[in-house]
């Protein structure tokens, strides 16, 4: 039987799932092999070590057969059968937000700090992308989880070396790139919990101290011993390209590159998934809010080969029509993110051939996407 792949929170488990990717714990260990089927204590032993969402298995729509007329298990199992990959590997991944979080937790423990560990990563993550032939991002495949902060570092330092390779910088450059946009946020470690993770609205006293957290980041990376321009990440990653960012109210060129590099990749992680204040955005929402910001807020040039790698609807959403017809998006065209291949539906077919049909939304006049569900 022909199986596909779904990310989905572990509370919604059913045991007798199969694992469709190795699962690691915060240490890089594996926990669970691919392929394992889920038992009633593998679900609770995974949440007490704070998984709380993985990759399953499931059926493809053989079975819909059996639903012929129930258009929700129609679009439920095409859904379920589109692949989600991780953008590198799940265990750099772990290792990265692991060594990540070690290195602001000492350093606010005002403990020895050891950068080595966090270059390798880096290396690891530029030979793992510089594999790829194409990268196109979803929101999908930057996991989310509970300690934002970490995961965070990790995800922008990811998202600034896609755009680094895009430009074609050299290996030692792009280590300096990623190494710096993986601690850009290191500042963060001297300011307390109680105004960092506050869910209700910053006092203006608050929010200031906040804002320091770029000049505390490059004080304490350039301690470590970081390159001058791997530091300055830290420092003047929420300039903006109109002047009016902080703490300098650097304008265009003024920001350097590596820093209007990681301004757009820190934007998108940070309205790309749920923090302690706010819900993450739509993926077609996320486009657009990082479209709109690209006059006042970023490098055009950085902004349109970040944009490339976008997709506006991700494979396996849901959109309607203009036409009101449903459909699910099957496929991408990345210079027309606007005009996905969808799969349309038609009601109330009993034969399952012809209950939907592809269509590259690029290559019509007549038909354009409206909303999504």
């Amino acid at each position: 039987m022909v199986r596909g792949m779904q990310k989905i929170y572990i509370n919604d488990i059913s045991p007798g799932t199969f694992i469709a990717k190795d699962i690691y714990n915060s240490c890089g260990t594996m926990l669970v092999s691919k392929g394992t089927v889920i038992m009633d204590r593998f679900i609770k032993q995974l949440e007490d070590t704070g998984i709380t969402e993985l990759f399953v298995e499931d059926a493809s729509f053989e079975s819909v057969e059996k639903n012929s007329c129930d258009d929700s298990g129609l679009f439920d199992k095409e859904q379920q059968k589109l692949p989600i990959n991780g953008i590198i590997n799940e265990k750099t991944r772990i290792q990265a937000q692991m060594q990540v979080k070690k290195i602001m937790v000492r350093y606010s423990a005002h403990s020895h700090v050891n950068i080595d560990k966090i270059y390798k990563i880096v290396e690891n993550i530029i030979e793992q992308l510089l594999s790829r032939s194409e990268i196109i991002l979803t929101l999908s495949q930057l996991r989310s989880i509970d300690d934002y902060t970490y995961e965070h570092s990790v995800n922008v330092s990811v998202l600034s070396l896609i755009v680094g390779i895009d430009m074609s910088l050299g290996k030692e450059a792009l280590g300096n790139l990623g190494t710096g946009a993986m601690l850009h946020d290191i500042g963060k470690a001297v300011i307390p919990d109680s105004v960092l993770k506050k869910p209700s609205k910053l006092t203006s006293s608050e929010f200031n101290e906040i804002k320091k957290h770029s000049e505390y980041g490059y004080e304490i990376l350039s301690k470590i011993g970081l390159p001058e321009e791997a530091a300055l990440i830290a420092l003047h990653h929420h300039e903006k390209y109109d002047g009016s960012g902080y703490p300098m109210k650097l304008k265009g060129n003024e920001i350097p590159l590596y820093s209007r590099i990681v301004a757009i990749a820190d934007v998108y992680d940070a309205i790309s998934n749920d923090r302690v204040y706010k819900r993450k955005f739509s993926p077609d929402k996320v486009f657009r809010q990082i479209a709109q910001l690209g006059n006042t807020h970023f490098d055009p040039e950085v902004m349109g080969k970040f944009v490339s790698h976008l997709t506006l609807y991700p494979n396996g959403s849901g959109v309607i029509l203009n036409t009101n017809h449903k459909g699910i998006i099957i496929g991408q065209n990345r210079f027309l993110p606007q005009s996905p291949v969808v799969r349309i539906f038609r009601k109330g077919r009993s034969d399952i051939g012809n209950r939907y049909t592809d269509v590259d939304l690029s290559q019509t006049k007549f038909l354009y996407i409206t909303d999504t569900f």
